[in-house]
């Protein structure tokens, strides 16, 4: 073949199928290698991946050591066996966040609900559901309760609240908070009660529940 400019190389077809060579300079030597070798045993990064389909059997924290960006449709489990899991694993305390985005079709398995220990409520406390959807807090002095940070209107919203020594000191809950019949619990003034809270018009209102008082070992 005459020497020719890579600019004036025919265009490869695409996709290519990976058995393709290259020649790279490996300690001073030039040598051969298939595109599939290229990357094989190396972290890949990179600050956006935009693609339509994602095949992998496993996609780990090596494609983004600082966080990436993926643009496409699916995100899909590619290869011989039967079945293949698509295991999403943050690093360390890293989460995975959907910002509010609709999850579709899922079957739970194993699943927990993030929890919030408070501890002594104080003179006012917030109980904020972008936090969790559980919460524990012990009554030590007259208290205003606040809830914040429920789904949109049109959404459902749930957190449950265990309080210790409930009525050892009185709360005030939001004045959005309705109960069965209008009336507000009695609660323990030295035990332990759960109650829980649902909305679906984005905090306008709460139903609030008695899931027990003064739960303890028979």
């Amino acid at each position: 073949m005459a020497d020719l400019k890579i600019s004036q190389l025919p265009a490869a077809t695409t996709p290519l199928a990976g058995t393709e060579v290259l020649p790279i300079v490996q300690s001073g030597t030039t040598k051969q290698v298939a595109v599939n070798d290229l990357t094989a045993g190396k972290a890949v990064s990179a600050s956006t991946l935009t693609a339509t389909t994602v095949n992998a059997t496993t996609f780990d924290t090596n494609v983004a050591a600082a966080g990436v960006t993926l643009v496409g449709t699916t995100l899909a489990a590619d290869g011989t066996d039967t079945n293949i899991d698509i295991n999403i694993t943050p690093k360390g305390t890293g989460a995975v966040a959907l910002a509010d985005a609709l999850l579709s079709r899922p079957t739970l398995k194993d699943y927990a609900v993030e929890g919030v220990a408070i501890g002594n409520a104080g003179a006012t406390r917030t109980f904020d559901m972008a936090t969790g959807n559980f919460f524990s807090v012990t009554i030590d002095q007259a208290t205003t309760f606040t809830f914040s940070n429920p789904p949109g209107s049109g959404d459902f919203g749930c957190f449950v609240m265990e309080i210790t020594n409930g009525s050892a000191f009185v709360i005030t809950f939001p004045a959005s908070v309705d109960w069965p019949g209008g009336i507000a619990p009695t609660l323990t003034a030295a035990g332990k009660d759960q109650l829980v809270f649902t909305t679906r018009d984005g905090g306008t209102t709460y139903f609030g529940f008695v899931a027990g008082l003064d739960i303890k070992s028979p």
